[in-house]
């Protein structure tokens, strides 16, 4: 297995999008997009997926693929045609994407959900809990999620996957973890301020709060929680210092993001759309490469 031959464990950046490797990727991905106007975080993940499984020499007819909390994205389908095994794993038909990215037909019609053609025979779609991976150990060479990780649950849920994406990982295998991760933590969202609102309240405000749980940016980890419920719960190795820093420029078009699903772009355009502010915090994606030992 070779090593990686850029830097993978970071921040998204606007910068990262003139990298002309990345640019070529997501044009092979996403050919009806002009990558270099179309600027998201979302397809930065999968740029950032594409090229570590290359560096890592993941992409070819004997490599056996996980996707936990896979969905329907497009990624599942390009690595159809460029690995040996795909195996997509979700609840799907039930949670809060199944009318979005995780609808039950992918269970019996994934092909109704693919953007162009692929290798059906190498792709296998389960109804799964990522928190019980139903596979043996050892099973996988490459297990990967994106933005899916912060949607498991409270911080002991979010254990459980990682403990069990490195579980199936074979010895040197890898996993290619996307997070949102809040890059900027308003002291107002913090757990206890939520759980203090929700009593103050009696329950009518804030009810998911806890002592460990934050409500309004519930669904985003900080930097903490990324190292002690994702990171060191696996056990797998860190394969780059981890780099949250992120360039100015990229701080230029914040996107609010309204209870009601509206967004409002600092700017007025809705790219790139890189930041995401929910409330008073702000998140956006962050790649983690692990390796498992051998």
């Amino acid at each position: 297995m070779t090593d990686l031959t850029r830097r993978y464990a970071k921040a998204c950046d606007l910068a990262d999008f003139r990298d002309r490797r990345l640019l070529g990727v997501l044009r092979d991905i996403l050919p009806e997009r002009d990558p270099v106007t179309h600027v998201e975080r979302k397809v930065w993940e999968f740029a950032q997926l594409a090229m570590s499984f290359e560096d890592l020499g993941l992409l070819d007819h004997r490599s056996r693929v996980l996707g936990v909390g896979a969905g329907d994205e497009r990624i599942l389908f390009w690595l159809t045609n460029r690995v040996g095994e795909v195996a997509a794993t979700d609840i799907y038909g039930s949670g809060d994407f199944a009318s979005r990215e995780a609808g039950g037909s992918m269970l019996t019609d994934p092909s109704a959900h693919a953007p162009f053609a692929y290798r059906e025979d190498r792709l296998e779609v389960r109804w799964m809990d990522a928190r019980r991976l139903e596979f043996p150990d050892a099973s996988f060479d490459a297990v990967y999620s994106l933005s899916s990780l912060e949607h498991f649950g409270g911080p002991g849920q979010v254990d459980l996957a990682a403990r069990e994406i490195a579980r199936v990982l074979r010895p040197g295998g890898v996993a290619l973890l996307c997070a949102d991760v809040l890059l900027r933590r308003h002291p107002l969202n913090a757990a206890p301020v939520d759980l203090a609102a929700r009593a103050v309240s009696l329950g009518t405000k804030r009810r998911t709060a806890g002592l460990r749980r934050r409500s309004v940016v519930a669904e985003a980890l900080t930097p903490r929680e990324l190292l002690r419920h994702v990171i060191e719960p696996s056990g797998l190795e860190l394969m780059q210092p981890l780099d949250l820093s992120v360039s100015p420029e990229t701080w230029d078009n914040v996107c609010r993001l309204y209870p009601d699903g509206r967004q409002e772009p600092a700017t007025g355009s809705f790219f790139p759309h890189l930041l995401v502010q929910v409330d008073r915090s702000v998140l956006t994606s962050v790649c983690v490469p692990l390796r498992r030992g051998t």
